[in-house]
Order: structure tokens, then C-alpha cells, then sequence
């Protein structure tokens, strides 16, 4: 129990060290610190920022500190207040800033309340008792936000502007706390703070200097009457002085003199202002006689984002996200090249293994011969050569026979008719084993090629976080002026454009506002037409209206006797204001062949939806239907890809037949030179490109109408047809359609699908 006990008591108090004594210095000053003839802020930095564990010393510390400033008379009263403190200290263990800040003027007042009973002379006795009770619970939060007690500057990385303002009050107590200290007619408290500003001015911007400089004037005055001269006295001169601090600490000095000098020459009478000339220049040589190492330490109390321009938090995000989709990348691209290691070996070793056929047929045969000895061992080189001819033999006849069977061999061998027997039947395992072996090699490659296309999808998006948007911060203001200017009050407001000049404008807008209001104030600002588009929890989102639209028309009719028509087709807009329209033509007719084309259909338009390239999402289809080895599926794919901004348009044709293009009063043609999808594990995706404008229009078709009436594909007719004037694109599809129909003598030979669509300007 006693052990218990004492160590209880070692972890209350314990013995002074060397680096209590300053702590008890600062205690000392802000004790001495008056404020409406009473000394608040000595409660208020014990509680904040002294070690409790060395009270005894604070509490010493500040009565010598109220002793110097009042006299023996207010000693009992604070010995209450900061005992009390030590006691909630010791009680309360959390230290939440609130409770502790609430603690600290309830200790200042159970002191004063105390000492009432002893001498009560009125009402303003309580009120000035309510006064410091207040004014001690708020120093208590500026004191332990200035964090001047931090004694590791590495980790805390410097001060925010609030720690800054409560820094400078801090240090503005301390100031008043060495008030009556001077030698002659220089003030200790002038010089500190003079030295004080200067070193903020040396290390801060204009602003925070300024605001620095006038909150030490301020509470270094504030026993006097003029303390808020001195408040401007201190912070016009730290912002001349910041001004200077390029040419280093005598730039500081002289902008800070300068300062001084034009604030003075505009006081009615500088007489008054306790701040003479010599407290200036004695301040100003100590700040210039401090050794670098003094100053770097300082420097360490201020914040490098007030130095150097932090980098924007967009540009992090995209950083961060482009090197974390690279390493994705960089991973399946590893994954790609193991497999594709792995096979090639595995192919070379099974080229080798010829010599797995001789072996097995000499055991199965000869074991057991009496001229086995000759033929392996005696005359292997002959035996060897021999038993090579039979393999080709066998290679090119298909089997082993006794008609076909080298002459010579039937000599030599005595077991001729069993080891034919054998060696076809060795070679027949031989061949399915090869042929396993080969889908397995691939299967791996088709799995070594769906790492690869994730690669590129990977390093695609990569490229699009990295390149794809920036932030509009200045539109961003001009949006918020101009809406103020129409009595519209944004909560939020962010604008971003992509690389393809699309915008997007989100807005937390009060209830009830007109949305076409806010369409023309954004219009405006960005110089470009934008609509509104959805509200969703709060937020919302106006993009910029694309240049050009697409009227689009698709007729489709199933081959005779067909109850599906084998081809799908669809058309769609991506959030990023791309056109999609996809033709898919499965193999053969019927429902069949609807579910392939549909199938085909719908994986496309989810990866494209959802932001892959063509070539990525062409890719990945292909490799993954080539997996399906038991279930074999084939389709044709047309795909065109127009950008609704700028015109720009892409095609691209896997297996599909002709696309037919009305460009200038010209007709082009994109045709197709490769397999379908699902046949061949490495297809061409080359496309072609075209800028279309206003009036082009595009016809996509199936083989079904290009072969119309013919054995090959013939487009003469169609050309024709398209040149000719249409009001809509509905127009045009069902002449393309019945003129099909018509060449086929009325009968749908096979599925026969036509989509046509025309640019249109919005």
C-alpha cells in the first residue's frame, strides 16, 4: 500500500528540471500582465500551458510575478485560483479544450469569490470579478492555440493563421508583463516588442505580419490608454518591414523604422506615444545581432504554405490516382508476359518430345526380344534411323500399314507386325496429347492477352485522370459574382472541362430558383451554351450543350421463315458526349444467332458506358469470346464513335459489311478486311477516321442488304439511293430497305438490318 502511494505521489509532482525555468519566466510575465486592474492571464497560461507536474513552481512563479506588479494584497486570491486548477487537474484527466477553458475562469472565479467575503465594496466588484472570470477561460483557448510550448517544431510542421493570432496575443501579454521594466528611458517591453514584429515580418506575408504586429501593440499597451495607437503603431510598421523582407533581416530593420516614422508623423502629438526612438533602434540592432541559428529556430514556429504555394488538391487527386492505376497497369502487363513465357516454353518443349514415341513403342515391343540388344544398343544409330522412317511414314499416310511399311525393316525386325501395331497407337496418344497441350498453350495466351487489353485500359484511364479535366477556379468566382449580381446565393460551386472542351458546373443552390436563370449566368461566364441536367442530394449539375446532334433511323426484318432476326443494333449518347452507333450481325440467322449479336450488343455498350475506348472494350470482347472453346460464338461488329463537340468521327468494322458515308455530296466507303469477333485471338482494330459536319449522314447495313439480289456485295444502287433528298432519316432507311426487298424479288433471303443517322447542328 505504501509503495502505491508513493508512486501516486511521483506522478502528482515531481523535481524541477532545467527547462521548467522557462515556462516560469512567461508564467511570471503574464501574471504581472494587467487588465482592468486585475491579472487574468496568469490563471490562464497555468492552466493552458504549464506542466502541472512542477505547480508548486508555476504558483511560486506567479506570486513573484503578482508581487512586482500589485503588491502582497492579490497573492491569496490567485493561490486560490491556480491551487484549484492543480485540483480539477487531478480529477479531470481528458483535458477537452471546452471543459478546461470553462474550468479556468470558474478557478478565477471561486478565488475572487472568496476574497468577497473578506472585502465587498459593490456591485462593480462583482462585475469586474464576472469580467476576469471571462476574460481567463478565453485566454486559457489563446494560450493553448499559440502553441509556443511545442517543443517539437519537425512534427507540428509549423502554425495555421489562428495559431499565428493567438501566438501574437500570447506574446502580446508577455509584453505588457515586462511593463515598469526599463532602464533610464528605455522600455524592455518597447524592445521585445519592436524585436517581435520584426521577427514575424522576416518569416510571415504582409497580412499575417500586419495582424501580428497589431495584436502585440494592442495587448502590450493595453494597461495604458493608448493602446489602440499603439496597435497601429506596430502593425503598419510590421507591414512595411514584411514588405522588405527580401533583402533579408536589414530589409526588415529598415522597412520597419520607416514604418514607425510615417505612422508617428501622423499622430497629433507623438509625445504621447510611449514608444520612443531608442526602444526602436535597440530593438532593431538586437534583431540584427541574432545569430542564424536563433532565427532558424523561429523560423520553425511559422507554417512553408505561407512560403511557397501549395500545390492544388485537384492536382494531388490526379497524381495520386495516375500512379495508382499505372502500378495496376504495370502488375497485368507481368501477369501478360509470365503467361505468354510459359507458353513459348511449353511449345518448344513439346516440339522435342518426338523421342517420347520411340521409347514407349521400344518398351511395349522389344522388351523381352531376344535381338533387343542388337537393334538398341549393337546398332542403335541404324535402329534409331529406321524406327524415324516409320514416324514419317505414319506422318504421311496417316497409319502404319504392312503395305506401306519400309521393306527393310520387316527384314531386320522380328516382332514387325507388333510393333506396327504399337507405334500407331503411341502415335495416336502422342497426337491427343499434343493437341491438349496446345489448347492449353492457347487458352493461356488468350488469358495473356486479357491481361494485356487490362493493361491498356489501366494506362488509358491513367492518361485520362492525369490529362482529362481541370478545375475552372476563376470562372468558378465570375459564376459566383454573377449569380450574387441576380440575388442567387450558391452554397457550392465547382467547374471542371475536360480535354474535350465539354464542361461541368455543379451548384448547391437555394430552393425555388429558376434553373434557366442560372443556364444563361453560366452561359455566360464560360462563353458557351450549357443546360441544366440533374438535381441529386442537393447538388446541381449543368453541362455544356454539345455542337451537333444525330437524327437516327434503324429498320430491321427477319429472314423468311425466321421468327428473330439474327442482327442487333442500338444507338446511344456516353456522359461524355460521344455517339455510339453499334451493328452486330451473329453467325447464321434465327434466335441463335439473336442472343450472339445481343450478347455482343450488350458487353459493348456496358464497357463503352462505362468510359472504355473502343479498341479496349473490341479487345476484351474478342479475347474472352475466343475462351469460349466448347461453345463457339461469332459476330460482326460495326461501330461508329462520333464526337458531338467537334465532329470527330471514327469507324470501326470487325467482319461487318460496307458503311456508307455522305460527306461534302460524296459517298465513301469503309469496308472490312478481318475476321469476326471470337475467331482469331488477335484481331485489327485499325480505324478509319472522318470529321463529319452538318447534313453528312452515315449508313450502317448488313451483309444482308449489301448481298441484296446478289452473291457478293454490290453498293452501286445504294449510292444512288442516298444521294437523293430525305425530311428524316426514316425516310432513307425504308428506301434502302424495300429497294433490298425488291432485288430479292420480295423475299428476305437473310436477316437484313439498316441504321442511318445525320448529323444535325443543335
Amino acid at each position: 500500500m505504501n509503495q502505491i502511494k508513493a508512486s501516486q505521489i511521483k506522478e502528482t509532482l515531481r523535481i524541477p528540471r532545467l527547462d521548467d525555468i522557462v515556462p516560469a519566466l512567461l508564467l511570471m510575465l503574464a501574471a504581472r500582465a494587467p487588465a482592468l486592474g486585475v491579472y487574468p492571464f496568469g490563471i490562464a497560461f497555468f492552466a493552458a500551458a504549464f506542466d502541472k507536474s512542477v505547480a508548486y513552481i508555476g504558483i511560486a512563479s506567479a506570486c513573484i510575478g503578482l508581487m512586482t506588479s500589485s503588491g502582497f494584497s492579490a497573492i491569496p486570491k490567485y493561490i486560490i485560483a491556480y491551487t484549484a486548477y492543480w485540483l480539477f487537474t487531478r480529477i479531470y484527466k481528458k483535458h477537452e479544450e471546452v471543459v478546461c477553458s470553462a474550468a479556468c475562469g470558474a478557478a478565477s472565479l471561486l478565488g475572487g469569490g472568496v476574497m468577497l467575503f473578506s472585502g465587498f465594496n459593490g456591485l462593480y466588484d462583482i462585475f469586474l470579478l464576472c469580467t476576469e472570470s471571462i476574460i481567463s477561460a478565453l485566454m486559457y483557448i489563446v494560450f493553448k492555440r499559440s502553441r509556443l510550448m511545442n517543443d517539437d517544431r519537425t512534427k507540428s510542421g509549423g502554425m495555421s493563421q489562428e495559431e499565428y493570432i493567438s501566438a501574437a496575443v500570447s506574446l502580446g501579454v508577455f509584453m505588457t508583463g515586462l511593463g515598469g521594466i526599463g532602464i533610464g528611458p528605455v522600455s524592455v517591453s518597447n524592445v521585445f516588442s519592436v524585436y517581435a514584429v520584426m521577427v514575424c515580418a522576416l518569416n510571415a506575408p504582409a497580412a499575417v505580419a500586419g495582424c501580428t504586429g497589431m495584436c502585440i501593440g494592442f495587448m502590450s499597451a493595453l494597461a495604458g490608454s493608448n493602446a489602440v495607437v499603439m496597435m497601429g503603431v506596430y502593425g503598419m510598421s510590421a507591414v512595411f518591414a514584411s514588405f522588405m523582407n527580401s533583402f533579408k533581416k536589414a530589409g526588415c530593420a529598415i522597412g520597419y523604422i520607416s514604418g514607425t516614422a510615417v505612422t508617428l508623423i501622423y499622430i497629433r502629438n507623438m509625445y504621447d506615444v510611449p514608444l520612443t526612438a531608442a526602444d526602436t533602434l535597440i530593438g532593431a540592432a538586437l534583431f540584427l545581432v541574432t545569430p542564424g541559428i536563433v532565427h532558424e529556430y523561429f523560423r520553425s514556429f511559422f507554417t512553408r504554405s505561407l512560403r511557397v504555394e501549395s500545390v492544388s488538391p485537384d492536382l494531388r487527386m490526379r497524381e495520386y490516382l495516375t500512379m495508382r492505376l499505372r502500378k495496376c497497369g504495370e502488375a497485368f502487363s507481368s501477369l501478360r508476359e509470365c503467361f505468354m513465357a510459359v507458353s513459348e516454353g511449353r511449345l518448344k518443349k513439346y516440339s522435342d518430345d518426338v523421342g517420347v514415341i520411340l521409347d514407349e513403342t521400344a518398351d511395349r515391343v522389344c522388351s523381352g526380344c531376344h535381338m533387343c540388344g542388337k537393334c538398341w544398343q549393337t546398332d542403335f544409330r541404324r535402329t534409331y534411323k529406321n524406327v524415324l522412317e516409320l514416324i514419317g511414314v505414319i506422318e504421311k499416310d496417316g497409319r502404319l500399314r504392312t503395305d506401306n511399311i519400309p521393306a527393310h525393316f520387316c527384314e531386320k525386325c522380328v516382332r514387325a507386325g507388333s510393333f506396327i501395331n504399337e507405334i500407331n497407337h503411341v502415335y495416336e496418344l502422342y497426337k491427343e496429347d499434343m493437341l491438349r497441350r496446345s489448347d492449353a498453350v492457347v487458352t493461356r495466351n488468350l488469358i495473356a492477352g486479357q491481361y494485356g487489353e487490362l493493361n491498356a485500359l489501366f494506362l488509358g484511364m491513367a492518361g485520362d485522370v492525369e490529362e482529362g479535366f481541370t478545375f475552372l477556379e476563376k470562372e468558378e468566382e465570375r459564376i459566383v459574382e454573377e449569380l450574387d449580381k441576380n440575388g442567387i446565393m450558391p452554397y457550392e460551386v465547382s467547374a471542371i472541362e475536360s480535354t474535350s472542351g465539354k464542361c461541368e458546373v455543379y451548384l448547391r443552390l437555394p430552393p425555388a430558383i429558376k434553373q434557366t436563370a442560372v443556364e444563361g449566368i453560366i452561359s455566360e461566364v464560360l462563353g458557351r451554351a450549357v443546360a441544366y441536367e440533374e438535381t441529386e442530394s442537393g447538388l446541381s449539375r449543368y453541362v455544356s450543350r454539345p455542337s451537333y446532334v444525330f437524327d437516327t433511323a434503324a429498320l430491321q426484318l427477319p429472314q423468311d421463315g425466321s421468327k428473330a432476326n439474327g442482327d442487333s443494333v442500338t444507338a446511344f449518347v456516353t456522359g461524355d458526349n460521344r455517339f455510339y452507333a453499334i451493328m452486330a450481325d451473329g453467325m447464321g440467322s434465327g434466335s441463335e444467332a439473336k442472343y450472339e449479336s445481343a450478347s455482343v450488343l450488350r458487353l459493348l455498350t456496358s464497357f463503352l458506358r462505362s468510359g472504355f475506348s473502343v479498341k479496349t472494350a473490341l479487345g476484351i470482347l474478342n479475347s474472352a469470346m475466343c475462351l469460349n472453346m466448347n461453345n463457339e460464338k461469332y459476330s460482326t461488329v460495326d461501330i461508329m464513335c462520333a464526337d458531338l463537340y467537334t465532329g470527330e468521327t471514327e469507324f470501326y468494322k470487325i467482319g461487318s459489311a460496307e458503311t456508307m458515308i455522305l460527306c461534302g455530296g460524296e459517298v465513301k466507303i469503309f469496308a472490312s478486311s478481318s475476321a469476326p469477333v471470337g475467331i482469331l485471338s488477335d484481331i485489327q482494330l485499325g480505324g478509319r477516321s472522318v470529321t463529319l459536319r452538318e447534313g453528312d449522314i452515315v449508313l450502317m447495313m448488313t451483309d444482308g442488304i449489301t448481298e441484296a439480289g446478289y452473291t457478293v456485295s454490290r453498293t452501286e444502287w445504294i449510292k444512288d439511293i442516298m444521294i437523293r433528298p430525305y425530311d428524316d432519316m426514316e425516310a432513307l432507311a425504308k428506301a434502302v430497305m424495300d429497294a433490298a426487298l425488291e432485288k430479292n424479288r420480295g423475299v428476305a433471303k437473310d436477316d437484313m438490318s439498316v441504321m442511318a443517322v445525320r448529323m444535325l447542328s443543335c
